[in-house]
């Protein structure tokens, strides 16, 4: 089993980057509410359809832009790969389920996904309303957002199939609970920057606060042909 992050790792920047700049204005009064009261990024999101909306930006433009949400451009190739070997491919993401199906849907990537764990879209007239993936809101795990425990997650596929080994693939401090979640047998792969220029929390995490926790195997990614040629390395794919 394969289990994707979706924001930074599938895609080249946030997938809320292009809904933000659609925005006519600063949302600093946004941001402030996620970060210093919150902590919940799809109440942030639905913060933001609202003032699109004030604005005059319908939601069909807004869906336009997930479509055009830009991937890595290797994607395509390892989700193919992996589908020839039999795996199934799970996108889990503390975006929405909405942008994800829009973006893969495009790039007629979809039809790989076995499926995408995210926060549900309850409705799209007239305006964008995300719910919670957990209602009511997890307060064990205080490495993940209170809406959506990515751990919680791994332990459920885990309990209710048969899988050999599941291979996480991740970028951000979210990511790292369900690193901590994957077992001996499994790998992880964090993110990277090769030039240093820019610093990835999941693997700065894992290797200087959380390695001694860590089970699985890590390895670092930049791109997903990294990836690629790893597991074709491990004879995975």
């Amino acid at each position: 089993m394969f289990i994707f992050d979706f924001d930074d790792t599938l895609t080249v920047r946030s997938s809320s980057d292009p809904i933000d700049e659609l925005v006519r204005e600063n949302l600093s009064d946004i941001n402030y509410r996620y970060e210093k009261v919150h902590h919940c990024w799809n109440r942030r999101m639905n913060e933001v359809h609202e003032r699109l909306v004030e604005q005059g930006i319908q939601t069909e433009q807004q869906i336009e832009t997930f479509g055009r949400i830009e991937l890595d451009p290797g994607v395509r190739e390892l989700f193919y790969n992996i589908s020839m070997k039999n795996g199934k491919i799970i996108v889990m993401s503390n975006a929405c389920d909405l942008v994800i199906k829009e973006c893969l849907q495009a790039q007629n990537l979809l039809q790989y996904v076995h499926k995408i764990e995210s926060n549900p879209v309850r409705q799209t007239h007239p305006i964008i309303v995300i719910d919670e993936y957990e209602n009511p809101l997890q307060t064990q795990c205080k490495i993940c957002e209170p809406n959506l425990c990515k751990g919680s997650i791994i332990d459920k596929y885990r309990e209710k199939d048969e899988i050999d080994k599941i291979i996480f693939i991740g970028d951000g401090d979210n990511d790292v609970c369900a690193a901590l979640r994957l077992n001996k047998s499994d790998i992880v792969f964090a993110k990277c920057d090769e030039t240093g220029r820019k610093i990835y929390a999941m693997s700065n995490l894992l290797n200087k606060q959380y390695f001694d926790q860590l089970k699985a195997e890590l390895f670092l990614w930049n791109t997903m042909k990294n990836i690629q040629e790893i597991l074709q390395t491990k004879n995975i794919l």
